[in-house]
C-alpha cells in the first residue's frame, strides 16, 4: 500500500507572490515545484499569481493545490485553486499546470491512491460554504436547469460530483434558469474543448444572482448560444463589471455544449454562496489569433451547497443515479 501524505501550508511558506529560485536546502522535489511556479508567475502579462496552499504526495509523484492571487491587487481568488501534477521519471521531477498540453498525460501517470485522495484535500484547502449563511428553505424551490416539458439525464449528481455540482445529458440543447433572479455574468465566445490541457477558463458560463449568497452557473455552453436579449446587458466588452438581467425560472439562458474542460457534450450547473470572475493568458490560443499574451475571463462560483430541484429535497438529488431521466416541471 502506498503511503500518501497531505500538507497544508501556511499563506507564508514555499512560494511567494513573486515566485522563488530553489535554494542549497531545497530537495529536487521542492526545488521543482517552486521553479514551476516561479516560472509560470512570470509569464508575460500574467495576470494573477499562483502559491501553494497544500499538497498531498507519494514516492512517485504529487498533487499541489495552488491559489490564485490577484496580480495587481494581491487579493486571493476565493474558491479557485489549481492542480499541478509532479511525476517522477528517471529521477527527475517535472511538474505539470494546467493549460499545458500534457496536463492530462500527466495525471495519468499519478497513483491511483494519489487519484483516490484528491477531493478530499482539495476541500481542506477550497473555500466552503458557511454554515447559517442560507436559510434552508430557501434552498429547496429551484427548478431542473432546462425548459418546462423537457428532459434531461443524471450523469452525476452532488454524491459523485461534489457539493453543489451536477451534470446532465439534455434531450434537447436549451438550457433554463433553475430560479427566477438576475443575470449577473455571461460568456459564449469560447469555442474549443480543453479537457487534455485542463484549461477550465475556457468554457461559457452564465452565472445568475436568486437571492443574498444563492448563485447558480450554467457551464460547457456552446458558443454564441446566450440570447440575444442576454447579451445585450451583458457585454463582453465587460466581462468583470456585473451585469443585472432579471430572468425568470425556465427561461432559456443557452445551449448545451462542450467548451472547456469537457468531455463530452453536457450542461454543468453548480450553485454556491458566491461567485467570481478570474482572469487567465489565453495560453491556448482560444481565438486563434496567434497571441498567447492576452488576457481572457472565466466566471465561477464557490461556497457550493446542495439545493432541492423540482420539488426534490437536496439528500435525495445528490443520490441521483447514473442515467436517471428526469422531466422539468417549472412551477409546480
Amino acid at each position: 500500500m502506498r503511503r500518501i501524505w497531505f500538507f497544508r501550508l501556511a499563506i507564508f511558506c514555499l512560494v511567494s507572490v513573486a515566485g522563488i529560485a530553489p535554494t542549497s536546502a531545497q530537495d529536487p522535489f521542492d526545488g521543482a515545484v517552486a521553479a514551476a511556479i516561479a516560472a509560470y508567475n512570470r509569464l508575460p502579462n500574467n495576470p494573477h499569481a499562483l502559491r501553494e496552499v497544500g499538497r498531498i504526495s507519494d514516492a512517485d509523484g504529487a498533487i499541489i493545490f495552488a491559489e490564485m492571487i490577484d496580480g495587481a491587487t494581491r487579493i486571493v481568488y476565493p474558491g479557485v485553486i489549481e492542480w499541478l501534477y509532479v511525476n517522477r521519471n528517471a529521477g527527475v521531477w517535472t511538474v505539470t499546470l494546467p493549460g499545458t498540453l500534457t496536463y492530462r498525460t500527466a495525471y495519468r501517470m499519478l497513483s491511483q491512491s494519489l487519484k483516490d485522495g484528491m477531493d478530499a484535500a482539495d476541500r481542506l484547502v477550497r473555500t466552503q460554504a458557511q454554515p447559517g449563511l442560507v436559510a434552508p428553505a430557501a434552498l429547496l424551490d429551484y427548478e431542473l436547469p432546462f425548459p418546462d416539458g423537457a428532459y434531461g439525464t443524471i450523469t452525476r449528481s452532488y454524491d459523485a460530483h461534489g457539493i453543489g455540482r451536477i451534470d446532465f445529458d439534455l434531450t434537447a440543447r436549451e438550457v433554463a434558469a433553475a430560479k427566477d433572479g438576475l443575470i449577473v455574468y455571461a460568456d459564449d465566445a469560447s469555442t474549443i474543448q480543453t479537457y487534455e490541457s485542463g484549461g477550465w477558463w475556457y468554457w461559457n458560463t452564465v452565472i445568475i444572482q436568486h437571492d443574498n449568497h444563492q448563485y447558480s452557473l450554467y457551464g460547457h455552453l456552446a458558443a454564441d448560444s446566450v440570447p440575444a436579449w442576454i447579451r445585450a446587458g451583458c457585454p463582453r466588452e465587460t466581462p468583470r463589471v456585473p451585469c443585472a438581467v432579471p430572468v425568470r425560472a425556465g427561461e432559456v439562458i443557452g445551449l448545451e455544449g462542450n467548451t472547456g474542460n469537457s468531455t463530452n457534450p453536457h450542461l454543468h450547473v453548480e450553485f454556491g454562496q458566491g461567485y467570481g470572475v478570474v482572469p487567465y493568458l489565453d495560453r491556448l490560443d482560444g481565438d486563434n489569433d496567434g497571441a498567447r499574451d492576452q488576457v481572457i475571463y472565466a466566471g465561477y462560483v464557490y461556497g457550493e451547497h446542495d439545493v432541492g430541484l423540482n420539488g426534490v429535497a437536496p439528500d435525495v438529488v445528490g443520490a441521483w443515479g447514473y442515467l436517471t431521466v428526469l422531466e422539468a416541471v417549472v412551477g409546480e
